[in-house]
């Protein structure tokens, strides 16, 4: 049925709208990046402080910058525009989830051919703390509609390629928020405000290094939001890490 469908609806590129032939024989039939519109896909090659949002080369938020409920690094590897703004667009609100191996597939050809060091923090905090990933929680009912969580996807899909444990269940999201795009800094920190919560469940003393993982940092609002409540359990270091941003 998947070889039929396929066939009657080929993927088409989302930069050029073309069937591009895929890389190797399989069930699909083209690709949603092909191998010309991949490369006018612009990395991040700065990564900022998560706190000031100026420039730190590793990510890592600047000391002058850190305080006990901040995130203690940011990663992103997309700018948010072009075919990854619409990768995750068709995602996240036309549901076409078949396009997130073909995108974390660019994700790890990105974390693996990375020029420099510039995920060498990034790359020892997986390697020492084997960070549990979290991803951020949908509100229940957003999630119940859509039918899956982009993040989680995300996350298990990080968990698979590093060999780390995923906990969807360590956070909640008591309650619903309105879209954060269109909203100014000030009105999404209100808007994700008390957002989160932990699981009454579930210990954070066991889980003392996290990972969160979202789809894009904006104004960071929400990654800020899961890690105040992270680390004010106890937890002792939260990374961030985004698609796009």
């Amino acid at each position: 049925m998947n070889f039929l469908l396929n066939f009657l609806f080929p993927r088409t590129c989302l930069g050029c709208g073309k069937i591009g032939l895929p890389a190797e024989a399989s069930a699909k039939a083209g690709h949603y990046f092909c191998p010309f519109c991949i490369q006018k896909i612009n990395l991040i090659e700065n990564q900022i402080c998560p706190v000031c949002e100026k420039s730190s080369p590793f990510g890592q938020t600047h000391r002058v910058c850190q305080k006990n409920r901040s995130l203690d690094g940011l990663i992103s590897f997309f700018a948010y525009e072009g075919m990854v703004k619409k990768a995750i667009h068709q995602l996240k609100f036309k549901y076409v989830t078949d396009l997130a191996d073909e995108l974390f597939g660019l994700v790890r050809e990105t974390w693996e051919m990375g020029e420099g060091n510039r995920f060498s923090q990034m790359k020892r905090f997986v390697k020492d703390k084997k960070p549990t990933i979290v991803p951020v929680p949908l509100y229940w009912y957003k999630e119940n509609q859509r039918g899956f969580n982009q993040a989680e996807i995300f996350a298990q899909n990080l968990a698979n390629s590093w060999n780390l444990e995923v906990k969807n269940d360590l956070l909640i999201r008591k309650k619903s928020t309105i879209p954060q795009a269109g909203l100014s800094e000030k009105e999404r920190q209100k808007n994700i405000a008390n957002a989160f919560v932990l699981s009454p469940n579930i210990p954070i003393s066991s889980y003392p290094h996290i990972l969160m993982v979202d789809d894009i940092w904006t104004t960071g609002a929400t990654l800020k939001s899961c890690a105040k409540v992270i680390k004010e359990a106890g937890a002792q270091e939260v990374w961030g890490l985004t698609l796009a941003r």
